[in-house]
């Protein structure tokens, strides 16, 4: 009889996360995605500050083992590092990176962006560096963004849905397919989605693919059926995203299939553009700092460019037949151009020219600037010339250093470094700019940027300094995993969170009600807490919602505020005032629209401060300035492999909420926690 062969081809799998939420949502694709083959997954184990997860797994002997790895640069080697090296050549990094552990060394298995909504506006292409990068260094990148969902305005009612630019996903279909990697936004059905979007979605709704891809890439299987429906799907969303548009902003959706079947051919996409196309496009620009050469070049862009597939993205092609007049007028422009330059505006191919504001009249770059150049490149391939203008109100050094060493403006500054990698030219005019000579090729600053290596490397477990990651993971185990079932999570939000929503309970314990895209309005009455948990016990009745304020430390700039009990309780009445945006039974995963308003008094309310115990005198010092109902002090074993929490209580709710969760808790090697004397 043949021996049965665990599915997974490696012995255990690293988690690389921004925070311990996304590290857990990855790990339950991974769980999904290995099905019936996953027999059982232990509780958390081996490390606090980095849990382990033991899986036993169909036809393997020994466990599967899976490592979190909370918070990005807090360990001795940066995978960030290696992404970039690999090819990934921007600063930027996923919610989680997923790795697997072979011979002593790790390889990146895929990224995983989770977006509560596909981002519309300038806010569309701010993911484009991200999805270029991991794509450059062949890495798998999936943008999983929820659809059919809707905003909220200031008093929590519903705006009309907003969408991106169907260019922003078709950029990513494009790409995917040139490198030959999975880049893709994986569309899958947002908590808030009704019925209408559900239909209305359903041929571009992948949450199936969604597992089988990452299935793929776990098992090692080939993936090759799953890309293809997925991009079917994305260009689906693009067709019916278009077919709303307003008439002439966009292509058409005929137009686009067209552009997705040129796609594979060398610059296929810019031939039709501007052969068949032809969309008018002109760029308008409203910041006082504009120079009257800057309008000047716009104005020839109106003339001689086309869109790049939209009437409103500030990027357009030049034709190869119009490029030799728009060199020559563009050198009349500016006669400082050095002989190089001139002729790179002269070649007789399609360029693409990306437009970058760049830097706010303060001279502070504009961050969702840094995707338009990695939007752009992904937009038209890497067969054809692009060319990026920059004409925002740099800070004056910045062109002094552009003058001489133009790559280390890349090595200090993301905006710098989008754009030098991707462009093959680079023109400025700017107010700020007095010294510079203008035009720049490639070729002067690729010498400057970092030479790509491919050293094996290995985390270890074990971050360099503890902070307010490990005390929001410690805080995170503890109520969730190793406490009894009567201990219901409604929130946890660490550092890079997203605030995304709070759930609670019903009463009897049937519905869970959710309240989406949280309002700030922290301030001097309300605070907005990072953890929410509902005690359900009913011998506790009526039910104790306890909110949570997470900090480093105790005292100082990184320590708990005065007087932030009150607001965190005050957040909660405020936000519970209004109703519900979506509730489903509890034993169920489906979610649909509510209306439903709870009863404030239904509940009693209790808040809580939490930080890494320093000292007993800074503790209680907090205690009293807090104002709080109970604090958490998190003792942590110098590795963080373990912690102990001590719960110093200043109120009787406070106290009954302390011994409920002591008496909760079961035993485990990672944290152990009690009342302090």
């Amino acid at each position: 009889m043949t021996e049965a062969k665990s599915v997974v081809p490696f012995e255990s799998v690293h988690v690389h996360g921004d925070n311990i939420v996304e590290c857990e949502r990855a790990l339950s694709l991974i769980t999904q995605a290995l099905g019936h083959d996953l027999l059982h997954i232990s509780l958390p184990n081996s490390s606090v500050a980095c849990p382990r997860y033991e899986l036993e797994i169909r036809g393997s002997e020994k466990p599967f083992v899976i490592t979190f790895f909370p918070g990005f640069g807090r360990w001795d080697h940066d995978i960030l590092k290696s992404i970039r090296n690999r090819g990934g050549v921007l600063r930027e990094a996923a919610d989680v990176i997923v790795t697997a552990v072979e011979n002593g060394a790790e390889t990146p298995l895929f990224a995983i962006e989770f977006c509560g909504a596909l981002p519309a506006g300038n806010q569309a292409w701010q993911r484009s560096g991200r999805a270029f990068s991991f794509g450059a260094a062949k890495v798998p990148y999936l943008y999983i963004s929820e659809l059919g969902g809707f905003e909220l305005d200031a008093d929590r009612n519903r705006k009309a849905a907003r969408l991106p630019n169907p260019a922003v996903p078709f950029s990513y279909l494009s790409f995917s397919i040139e490198r030959d990697t999975p880049v893709f936004p994986i569309f899958i059905t947002a908590p808030g989605a009704d019925e209408a979007s559900r239909e209305h979605y359903a041929d571009e709704f992948a949450d199936d693919e969604l597992i089988q891809l990452v299935r793929a890439h776990l098992t090692g299987q080939d993936d090759a059926d799953v890309f293809e429906r997925l991009q079917a799907k994305v260009l689906s969303f693009v067709k019916k995203r278009a077919s709303t548009s307003r008439q002439g902003e966009t292509l058409s959706s005929d137009q686009w299939q067209t552009a997705f079947d040129r796609v594979d051919q060398p610059i296929g996409v810019s031939d039709f553009l501007t052969g068949t196309v032809k969309q008018k496009w002109a760029k308008t620009a409203y910041i006082a700092a504009l120079t009257k050469r800057s309008k000047a070049l716009m104005q020839l862009g109106k003339k001689y460019g086309v869109g790049l597939t939209s009437t409103k993205l500030p990027m357009c092609i030049i034709s190869a037949k119009a490029r030799k007049a728009f060199s020559a007028e563009v050198g009349a422009l500016f006669p400082e151009l050095d002989g190089k330059f001139s002729a790179f505006l002269e070649s007789e191919k399609p360029l693409a020219i990306c437009w970058v504001m760049g830097f706010k009249p303060r001279g502070d770059d504009a961050r969702p600037d840094r995707g338009l150049p990695p939007l752009t490149r992904m937009l038209i391939g890497e067969q054809h010339e692009m060319m990026t203008f920059v004409y925002g109100p740099a800070p004056a050094s910045t062109w002094s250093t552009l003058v001489k060493r133009p790559g280390a403006l890349a090595d200090r500054n993301g905006l710098w470094e989008a754009i030098m990698e991707t462009s093959d030219a680079l023109l400025v005019d700017a107010s700020t700019d007095k010294v510079s000579k203008k035009g720049y090729l490639r070729s002067e600053w690729v010498g400057d940027l970092p030479t790509l290596k491919t050293d094996p490397f290995l985390v270890q477990p074990a971050p360099n300094k503890l902070g307010e990651n490990d005390v929001d993971t410690a805080l995170h185990l503890l109520l969730s995993q190793l406490s009894g079932p009567n201990i219901f999570e409604g929130m946890c939000n660490p550092p890079g969170g997203d605030w995304s929503g709070v759930s609670i309970v019903s009463l009897d314990g049937t519905t869970e009600y959710r309240w989406l895209s949280l309002p700030r309005v922290s301030g001097a009455d309300k605070k907005r807490p990072d953890h929410v948990f509902q005690i359900t016990d009913k011998s506790l009745s009526p039910d104790i919602i306890l909110s949570i304020e997470s900090k480093e430390v105790p005292a100082g700039g990184k320590g708990l505020e005065d007087n932030i009990g009150p607001r965190l309780t005050a957040y909660l009445h405020y936000l519970f005032a209004t109703p519900a945006n979506v509730e489903r039974p509890t034993s169920t995963t489906a979610w649909q629209h509510s209306q439903h308003l709870v009863t404030l008094e239904g509940y009693q309310y209790a808040s809580a401060g939490a930080f890494m115990f320093t000292t007993e005198e800074q503790t209680l010092d907090a205690v009293n300035r807090s104002e709080t109902d109970l604090i958490f002090a998190v003792n942590f074993e110098p590795t963080g492999l373990s912690c102990d929490i001590k719960v110093y209580c200043s109120t009787k709710l406070g106290e009954i909420v302390a011994d409920y969760i002591i008496k909760s808790a079961v035993e485990s090697e990672i944290i152990s926690i009690s009342r302090a004397i």
